[in-house]
Order: C-alpha cells, then structure tokens, then sequence
C-alpha cells in the first residue's frame, strides 16, 4: 500500500513540473501546487515509522523554498516565484525518490523507535520576519491609496505566534502560524478586490467625463469647422465608450479617443487663431472713432485680446473670445447710435435744395441751343436720380412697420428676463425704438443698431440661464 501511494505521489509531482510553463500568467497556481505537493509529503514523512535523514533534510529544503515562493508572489516577481517554485517541487520529487527505494528488511528491524522529542526542522522565526515585512508592505499600500483595511487580526495573531516562538510552545505555534497564514491570504485577495473595484469606478468615471467632452466638441463642430470625418469618428468614439463594460477596454477606447482630441485640438486651435484675427481687425478699426464715454469699454475689450494672444495665459479661450465678440458689438453699437441722429440732420438740412436748382433753371435764358440741350440733359439726369431715391425711400418705409413690430416683440420677450447688468443696454434699445417710431429718420442704420443690442442682450440672457442650470 505504501508503495502505491508513493508511485502515486510521485506521478503527482511530476505532472506539477510541467506547470510551469503554463503558469507565467498565474502565479497563484505555483503557490496552490507547491502547497500541495508539501502536503503529501508531509503525509507520508508522517506515517513512515523512521523517515530517513536525507527525506527529512529534503523536506526541509522544500518547504522552506515553498515560503519564499509565497513571498515572491505577493511582491509579483514572477522570476523569483519560477525559481523557487522549481527548487521545491525538485526538493519534493527526491524526496518521492527515496521513498520509492526498496528498503531492506533487516534494516527495518535493527532500526530503534525515536526517543528523543523531533526537533522543529522549520525556521518560524524567519517565517514570523518575512510575515511582518509583507504585511507592512501591503499596509503602506492600502494607506497610499485610501484603502479602508482592517490589519488588527492579522498583528494580533503576529503577536501571538510571536509569543509562542519565545516559550518554546511548538504546538501552538504551528496552530497559530496556519491562521497566520490563512489571514495574510485574506488581506491580500481583500486588497486586490479593492483595488480592482476601484479601478473600475475610475474607469467608469473617466469615460463618463470623456463622453462629456465629445459631446461639448461636437456642439462646437461648426465653429472648429470639424469635417464630416472627423465628426463621425468622434460620434464612434462616443457609442464605443458608452457601451464598453469591461475597464481594461474602456483604458483602450480611451487612449483611442485622446489621439482623436489630439487631431481636433489643432483643427480648434487655428480657428481660435483666426478669430482672433477678426477681432483684433474690428477693434482696430473701432479705435479712431472712440471718445471718452466708451473708452473703459474700449479698454477692457484690449485687455480681453491680450489675454487671449497670450500664450501663458489659463483662461478659456472660447469664453474669452465670446466676452470680445461681446464688447465689440456693444462698441459698434454705441457708435452707430452716435451716427443715428447727425445723418437725420443731414438729410433735412439737404432736402430744400430742389427748389433753388428749378428757379435757376427758370431764370437762365441763355439763347445757346447747345447749352440748353444740355441742361435738359442734365434735369432729366437729375429727376430720374432723385425718382431713384424716392423710391427706396418709399421701399424701406413699407418695410419699415413690420421690422418695427418684429422689434417690440422681441423686446417684450426679453423684457422679464432682464436684470440690473444688462438693462442699461435694454433702455438704450427701447430709447432708440422710440426715436424711430416718432421721426422715421435713417431707419436701416437705426434698425440695425438695435439689432446689435438686442443679440447681445439675448447673449448674456442665454449665459445667464446656462450658469443658473449649472448651478441647479
């Protein structure tokens, strides 16, 4: 029967040799085949009546290469973790050997019982040390990391086995270095759930902010003049990243759609490039024509340019060029208001002159033919002008009342969103309004003066509404 169990053991070794080359990924199943390859020989070192000294030393040296495997696996050297699973499972396999050998039958009877105690042949006092480093180095781990870890079991039964050591008490020392074992395992495989869980949520939570992304660039596509591939690639990006359930493939996608940001950032850096330009065109052109009341305007919109050629500068600069956009606007509006009422004035002051022109030609009795050819000419020449002009004139009036009453509306829809900062600007409109209603002076001028305060106005309404949200 011994013989069988030996065979049996033996063949169980040797299967273990070969696992190895498929255990490079695996490290747990060196440490689950060395651990039982330790067992059975432990079980047939126990039955023997007199175990030979070399079985014994061989043991020995297998169980202690076996520790060190434990501890190379948790430190995830997968080379140190090879060599000592080897040397163990070598270590057992010899000792299978010499179990194997046929023993003589004399030896077998002249052979005394022991009487002395068996002298402990593992060193736990090294076995204690190598437990204490590695648990230190998994709790400087779950302290970098924030890890919720409960150690109090594992030093507790340290301490005890410790205890143990020191009053020579081998039985319950080998007790107490089993469920020292046992909770080291549990810590560890504790640990590595953690940590998995929270890779995923950061996953999670990274792809999450990186779909926020796509969809702000995607609602920007026009203004980055974003090509149609590009916008599909982005759209793709999208649905893989909303769909991807497993983290690993999630760290994939997401790789694959930085280099995507990478491309578009260029495309959304040279449009914020030439925006600048036009802007900077507009304000230059601003510049001569500014007095003292719109000056710090005038300034604040210089100051907003700056900031944005400024290449150190950390503000956004979509927002910046909005806040320009939106003090050049208010600039030309003021402006053109400014030019409203001049022109009226112009204009009435121009309008009587007909009447000296036709009492001049009436009093010339020059009796030249050629020159009155000529200035039968010229009155012609004259009168199909001024037709001309009347008849714009008479074109914007009939276009006039329907601006106008497009105008209100959008006044009186505006009107209750309208707060201490931007009614100044909603006065001014409904001043200007007023004026055009009451002389119907200059009206595409004035109309479009309007127009200008009223996007704005509706600008900073839309930003309003947009931050309230945010902050609800």
């Amino acid at each position: 029967m011994k013989t069988i169990l030996t065979m049996a053991l033996f063949a169980l070794v040797a299967s273990m040799m070969v696992a190895p080359a498929f255990a490079d990924s695996k490290l747990d199943s060196f440490v689950n085949l060395a651990n039982q390859a330790r067992t059975q020989v432990k079980i047939q070192l126990d039955k023997m009546p007199s175990a030979p000294e070399e079985a014994k030393s061989l043991y020995a040296m297998g169980d202690s290469e076996t520790e060190q495997l434990i501890a190379s696996v948790k430190k995830d050297d997968a080379a140190e973790a090879k060599k000592h699973f080897l040397a163990a499972m070598k270590a057992f396999r010899q000792v299978t050997q010499i179990f194997s050998e046929p023993t003589p039958m004399a030896a077998k009877i002249a052979t005394p019982p022991p009487q002395a105690a068996p002298v402990p042949e593992f060193d736990y006092a090294n076995a204690l040390k190598r437990f204490e480093a590695n648990i230190n180095i998994l709790k400087a781990s779950a302290n970098k990391n924030n890890l919720p870890v409960d150690f109090s079991r594992f030093d507790n039964l340290l301490q005890t086995a410790k205890t143990h050591l020191e009053n020579d008490d081998m039985a319950s020392l080998e007790k107490t270095f089993v469920e020292l074992k046992n909770a080291g395992a549990e810590l560890q495989t504790t640990i590595k759930n953690m940590v998995k869980e929270r890779s995923n949520t950061r996953a999670v939570s990274f792809a999450n902010k990186y779909i926020t992304k796509i969809d702000a660039v995607l609602a920007q596509a026009k203004e980055l003049n974003l090509s149609e591939e590009q916008i599909a690639k982005l759209q793709k990006a999208r649905e893989e990243l909303a769909s991807a359930g497993d983290p690993t493939q999630m760290v994939i996608k997401i790789r694959h759609v930085y280099q995507i940001n990478l491309d578009l950032l260029d495309a959304k850096n040279q449009k914020i490039l030439s925006e600048i330009s036009k802007l900077e065109s507009r304000l230059l052109l601003l510049e001569p024509k500014v007095d003292d009341t719109i000056r710090p305007k005038f300034d604040s919109a210089r100051s907003i340019l700056a900031s944005l050629k400024d290449p150190a500068s950390t503000d956004d600069p979509i927002k910046l060029l909005r806040a320009l956009d939106s003090a050049i606007r208010e600039i030309e509006s003021y402006l053109l208001s400014l030019q409203a009422q001049p022109t009226a004035n112009t204009q009435a002051a121009e309008t009587p002159k007909e009447t000296p022109r036709e009492s001049f030609q009436l009093s010339d009795t020059r009796p030249q033919t050629e020159a009155l050819k000529a200035e039968t000419k010229d009155t012609k020449t004259q009168d199909k002008a001024d037709k001309q002009d009347r008849q714009k004139n008479k074109d914007a009036n009939k276009k006039q009342p329907s601006e106008v009453s497009r105008i209100e509306a959008k006044l009186a829809e505006l009107e209750p969103h309208i707060d201490e900062n931007i009614k100044p600007k909603f006065e001014s409109a409904k001043s200007m309004l007023a004026k055009l209603k009451e002389t119907g002076v200059e009206p595409k001028k004035t109309i479009r003066a309007i127009n200008a305060l009223i996007d704005e106005i509706t600008q900073y309404v839309e930003s309003s509404d947009s931050e309230d949200d945010d902050r609800s």
